[in-house]
């Protein structure tokens, strides 16, 4: 099985997230699973993605990357962004499997009670796109509610990946709040926070036992 995953951000400012996310990954694939990356040409920076002229540009060179994969002979291939660009697209043209992340974590969510909530980054914008894409997906109503961490992404995306720890605090904090208004489960809205919360082994809100899921 070889399989490929686009990074939303050139491959010159993304080392230290593709070295978190590959560890991850391997955690959980088979020994016999093959992992091949994939970069974009146009995004130097993750903060960017909260604008909507970014995310067009973004789509365009996931796309290609998808394709360049398909073309390559990967099996499948999935964007790692929490905001699924070119996941949509890709499927109309490209005859392997392509997953958003978001859109597979939600649903898997929606498994593990009648509410979840989205922990997501400290930008109001972002938390709005993650809401319409619950929206898209025909599950809003199981919305509990938003929380937005609050560690501007700025350093959240580069001393962030460097002091785990500091941000899982950050993470557990909104997790907690949003169980008590009446999760069951929690979504991280955000690729860059999943990476972080797995690599620092969080996935559930100890005092509930609810499920935190790394999209």
């Amino acid at each position: 099985m070889k399989l490929c995953i686009v990074n939303v951000n050139e491959e010159s400012v993304s080392g230290p997230y593709t070295e978190l996310l590959t560890k991850n990954f391997n955690r959980v694939k088979r020994d016999d699973t093959i992992l091949g990356w994939k970069y974009v040409k146009s995004l130097k920076r993750a903060t960017d993605t909260v604008l909507s002229y970014a995310i067009q540009l973004n789509k365009t060179d996931v796309i290609e990357c998808f394709y360049e994969a398909y073309k390559e002979g990967y099996d499948g291939a999935m964007v790692a962004c929490s905001g699924d660009p070119g996941v949509y697209e890709a499927r109309e043209i490209i005859d392997i499997p392509i997953v958003g992340p978001m859109e597979a974590t939600l649903f898997m969510a929606c498994m593990y009670g009648s509410k979840y909530g989205i922990v997501t980054t400290a930008d109001r914008r972002w938390s709005e796109f993650c809401e319409d894409l619950t929206v898209r997906y025909g599950i809003h109503g199981r919305l509990a509610g938003i929380e937005n961490i609050s560690v501007p992404s700025k350093e959240a995306f580069t001393r962030g990946f460097l002091e785990i720890d500091w941000m899982r605090q950050e993470i557990e904090e909104k997790s907690k709040k949003l169980i008590e208004a009446g999760a069951n489960s929690i979504v991280i809205g955000s690729a860059g926070l999943s990476t972080i919360a797995s690599a620092a082994n969080l996935s559930k809100v100890k005092e509930y036992n609810a499920p935190i899921f790394d999209c």
